[in-house]
């Protein structure tokens, strides 16, 4: 043809020849040539489409011809050749497909593999149009030329021999420089060109973002930017009250990042906010303001980009403001304004794992760019072959849906396997996730077991009661929990009974059941994260005493702090049963030493302070243990019950409904009024004394850790599902499942699954699980990078190393405990996520911020 002189393609005399040897069965007409502007990578002329082109007819069997003696289209045994190849963008090359209309009349000997699937559902994502645009190889490349990552064969290109892109050249244009492959074992490879500069080296941080600086200020010469919205943020916030200072009158900067106060059982939230904003992608996009052109107020499942705009002006503050410790009151406010379903903005206390989800979910609905309403997308399922293109048409589905700057960065992709046992039948589909949660199981063996208990110590005539006394005792797997007094008294000593211990299974600082003497009750019955109150009352029930079971309790029946049991005489006045509850809290309400003039307390005498409590503190008597428990929330309807009168000369038991009725155990309740907010400590309700028995609680279930590569492979292996419908077999059977990580994320998100139910409640799995901090390797888990080696994809593999810069951590149980989290910021270069992260960890407990010291600090059976 007469275009051969202008053939960007022709690189080699070989190729040339190739070229000039080829005979077309019809002429082409010469093309018109028109120029571009520099996109940053090689531009190549484009044919101007307004030019004559071939009826599509005729390109078709011109096409066809040339993919006959090409053994990858041409069914033959004879197995493909090694020679070079073109690699034609997928989605052009499929809409010039659709365009000669080649499903309708396909030709025999032509098989493009995957091509049924690829077209199925194809207007949803690639919109149909009269003919293809100019062939642009660029989209198989990124912002630095670099052929993109993961690159699927016969979806995103299609390598054809250079006659064939010869042909697409004359006929439509081209732009970009094509990318050449070979075929080694399978895989296609690129070839690398020899006329790419090397990267460099050098490069800045951008002071605001980041990323990579290419522009400094031009007063101070110390600072740089990547783009003037980061440049115009950092001086307003920051950087012109630093400009030309000189560095011994500036500030010294800290080497971590400032605590979050805490705004009463915000822990959570705290924990998860230091993770996220610790995270340096999810920083370039809130401080450079990109975040402000993403905005979709049209989306009826975002905030309208309020919660964005609160998170931005926190993180803004966060790296900005130069202070110790900061106050999220603002970004609350506005959670609780964006939040109807979990009551975020309460001063409940809330699961960490569920306000990262909820929060990145609601954030990314904020800056979906996804065209509102979203369309309706059917996900296509899989046969079991080409599972690569399979897995590529469903994320690019997913796209037309969900498209954020956040779920570029965290949404990785499920691929799961269910096999017909009865015709063999495969199915695979496809769904998107952003936290990879897993399961954390125990494995002991052990013939013993340990019971974590808290030791209430039975208080002096007349004195307050001691803290509660935290220890682990190890009881027999086949014994009762009667074992537990024994063992609790053996490692006490200090002249405890064991008949005079009574147990109580404590939770969510309520009592979930009462055992008494624990005779008859299997301690199998019992897991080792459960915790049970032991109380030293007097000799068992008698005419003389009897037990009280007492819970405290805000004025909304929530309860608070820790259940107690204690004696009561028979002939106690209802004043004297006030006083001696009282005394059991006493300690609560902080020493008399630490008194303020704006204490309640101040001035007075310890006499003065116990009328004061008789007369202030309510105390309910309730009928039964399940008032005592109160509702399936958890909260206690004390109303229903007897207010105690504060009554010196009535007899408390005779001022119960059913006189003369002996009972074993009375039900009270403590409910602490608003006047005692800022008396109550309620760090003090909660405060024990370690036994030495805890530093060896991690001994008793040391055979139990397990290490994170284990997990996943637990969560990978395949599974019998009791009833799935087979599209074969036409009928409902059992069928077996295997789920595993197709896609990675850039940033991986993993949870441990530690609270579950056992025996009808809540409770918490403390098993130890190790993980690396640095180079998790996760190729073996992906499923996309086993078909790399296979030669599914080309353009290499995204890293499967990661790097971690957070970890989150509980200590407490199911019913409460306390977040913390331990994070290290990133530095170096950021172009496509890749960073080096900083040495070390730093430990934020809301406002207090301490630098790590050890690694089991960060790894340990808290995280």
């Amino acid at each position: 043809p007469s275009a051969k002189s202008s053939a960007p393609l022709s690189t080699s005399p070989d190729e040339r020849q190739s070229w000039s040897d080829h005979q077309y069965p019809h002429p082409l007409p010469a093309p018109r040539l028109i120029d571009l502007e520099p996109l940053g990578s090689p531009v190549r002329e484009k044919l101007s489409l307004e030019s004559t082109l071939p009826p599509f007819d005729r390109q078709k069997q011109s096409i066809i011809n040339l993919l006959s003696d090409d053994p990858i289209y041409c069914p033959s045994p004879t197995p493909a050749d090694s020679k070079k190849r073109v690699m034609l963008p997928g989605p052009w090359f499929r809409t010039w497909l659709q365009c000669v209309n080649w499903l309708s009349s396909p030709p025999q000997s032509i098989d493009i593999p995957a091509l049924n699937y690829t077209l199925k559902g194809f207007e949803q994502i690639e919109p149909e149009r009269e003919r293809p645009e100019i062939l642009d190889y660029t989209v198989l490349t990124n912002s630095a030329g670099k052929l993109k990552d993961e690159l699927v064969t016969f979806y995103d290109f299609y390598p054809v021999k250079s006659n064939v892109g010869r042909a697409f050249e004359s006929w439509y244009g081209c732009k970009g420089t094509c990318t050449f492959v070979t075929n080694e074992d399978g895989a296609w490879i690129p070839k690398p060109s020899s006329s790419s500069p090397p990267p460099s080296s050098a490069f800045a941080t951008c002071a605001n973002c980041g990323g990579e600086g290419f522009k400094r200020c031009s007063k101070c010469k110390s600072v740089h930017y990547c783009s003037k919205k980061c440049q115009e943020f950092h001086w307003t916030h920051y950087h012109e009250q630093e400009c030309c200072v000189p560095a011994s009158s500036q500030q010294p900067v800290r080497p971590h990042k400032p605590g979050l106060t805490n705004l009463g059982n915000s822990c959570y939230m705290n924990s998860a906010l230091q993770c996220v904003m610790h995270s340096q992608e999810v920083r370039r996009v809130f401080l450079s303001g990109d975040w402000q052109g993403y905005v979709n107020k049209d989306n009826w499942e975002s905030t309208g980009g309020k919660l964005a705009g609160a998170f931005s002006r926190l993180i803004g503050q966060y790296y900005m403001d130069g202070e110790s410790y900061i106050s999220p009151i603002d970004f609350k406010r506005c959670v609780k304004d964006c939040d109807k379903e979990y009551g975020f903005g309460g001063l409940r206390q809330h699961d960490c794992t569920e306000f990262i989800i909820w929060l990145l979910d609601r954030m990314h609905e904020d800056l979906n760019v996804a065209v509102i309403p979203k369309p309706y997308v059917e996900f296509t399922d899989s046969d079991g072959t080409n599972q690569a293109v399979a897995s590529r048409v469903n994320h690019e589905k997913d796209l037309l849906r969900d498209d954020s700057e956040l779920s570029k960065v965290f949404r990785g992709q499920w691929q799961s396997t269910c096999i017909c046992p009865i015709c063999n039948n495969v199915s695979v589909k496809f769904e998107p996730f952003n936290t990879n949660t897993l399961e954390v199981k125990t494995t002991d063996t052990k013939s013993s077991k340990p019971i974590h208990v808290f030791l209430f110590r039975r208080a002096g005539e007349g004195k307050r009661a001691p803290k509660p006394v935290e220890a682990y005792v190890e009881v027999p797997k086949n014994g009762d929990l009667s074992d537990v007094r024994t063992a609790l008294a053996k490692i006490i000593g200090n002249h405890i009974h064991p008949d005079c211990l009574v147990l109580a299974d404590v939770y969510q600082n309520n009592f979930f059941k009462y055992f008494n003497d624990g005779v008859g009750h299997p301690s199998s019955g019992f897991e080792e994260t459960d915790e049970m109150g032991v109380y030293e009352c007097h000799a068992p029930v008698s005419s003389e005493f009897t037990q009280a079971a007492i819970v405290q309790c805000n004025r909304q029946g929530s309860p608070m702090g820790w259940p107690v049991i204690s004696d009561l005489r028979r002939t106690d006045t209802c004043k004297e049963v006030k006083l001696k509850v009282w005394k059991l809290f006493r300690r609560i309400m902080g020493k008399k030493n630490a008194y303020t003039e704006d204490h309640a307390f101040f001035g007075k005498t310890e006499a003065q302070i116990s009328e004061f409590g008789i007369e202030h503190m309510d105390l309910y008597i309730v009928n039964t243990e399940r008032e005592l428990k109160g509702s399936r929330d958890g909260v206690i309807n004390y109303r229903k019950g007897e207010e105690i009168p504060a009554d010196d000369g009535l007899v408390f038991f005779d001022a119960l409904e059913h006189e003369g009725e002996r009972k074993e155990i009375v039900y009270l309740v403590v409910v602490w009024k608003p006047m005692f907010q800022g008396i109550v400590d309620e760090a003090e309700m909660m405060d024990k004394i370690r036994h030495e028995s805890c530093n060896n609680a991690a001994g008793f279930s040391s055979g139990n850790a397990l290490s994170l590569d284990r997990l996943f492979t637990m969560q990978s292996a395949p599974e019998m599902l009791d009833s799935m419908y087979c599209s074969h077999c036409k009928d409902h059977t059992k069928a077996m499942k295997t789920l595993k990580p197709r896609r990675l994320p850039n940033i991986l998100i993993i949870t441990f699954k530690r609270f579950e139910i056992r025996n009808g409640r809540m409770t918490k799995v403390k098993t130890f699980v190790d993980f690396p901090i640095d180079n998790l390797d996760m190729s073996k888990h992906s499923l996309a990078h086993s078909e790399v080696e296979k030669g599914a994809m080309a353009g290499g593999p995204s890293s499967a190393l990661y790097d971690l810069f957070g970890v989150v951590q509980h200590y407490g149980n199911a019913g409460y405990g306390h977040y913390t989290s331990c994070c290290r910021a990133w530095k170096g270069r950021q172009t496509g996520l890749q960073g080096e992260m900083e040495p070390n960890f730093w430990c934020y407990d809301d406002n207090t911020v301490t630098k790590v010291a050890k690694k089991d600090e960060i790894v340990n059976e808290y995280a």
